[in-house]
């Protein structure tokens, strides 16, 4: 029997023990979304991306060494979320005056695609791969 009643206890602990763990992912979040985050669109290597200071983006391969630091002059849209201070890059505009700096992290590569080419009744058929370069990048700063 005592070892009953120890094990519901250690049951009951450990729920309000998780049960406070979540009231502070809560808070936390709650406080999170009531800031507003600063973001761009940023567009590199033909693509675009969307940025907010501590994300990370993996884009084709850059040149530099890890550690690095990027500045992306090509900046399309900026603002913080939730608010009406968003600045668009209009046609006749070169340059928004954002400006969007991270740093390198590595260079990897990405997953590996199959190319697979058949001709029927030929006996013709040849595989090959290919694993594209990429960068990875923190972006530090978005400075409006």
């Amino acid at each position: 029997m005592t070892n009953e009643v120890s094990s519901e206890t250690v049951s009951s602990e450990t729920v309000s023990s998780e049960t406070e763990k979540k009231s502070v992912k809560s808070a936390s979040k709650e406080n999170n979304a009531s800031e507003p985050q600063t973001f761009a669109i940023v567009r590199t290597c033909g693509k675009q991306y969307r940025v907010t200071p501590g994300s990370r983006i993996s884009i084709d391969e850059q040149e530099g060494n890890p550690g690095d630091t990027i500045t992306f002059s090509d900046v399309l849209m900026a603002g913080k979320t939730g608010g009406s201070d968003v600045r668009v890059l209009s046609a006749g505009e070169k340059s928004l005056g954002v400006t969007v700096t991270g740093r390198l992290l590595a260079h990897k590569k990405d997953k590996k695609v199959l190319i697979f080419k058949k001709r029927r009744r030929g006996g013709y058929t040849k595989k090959q791969g290919h694993r594209q370069a990429k960068s990875e990048i923190l972006i530090e700063s978005v400075a409006l």
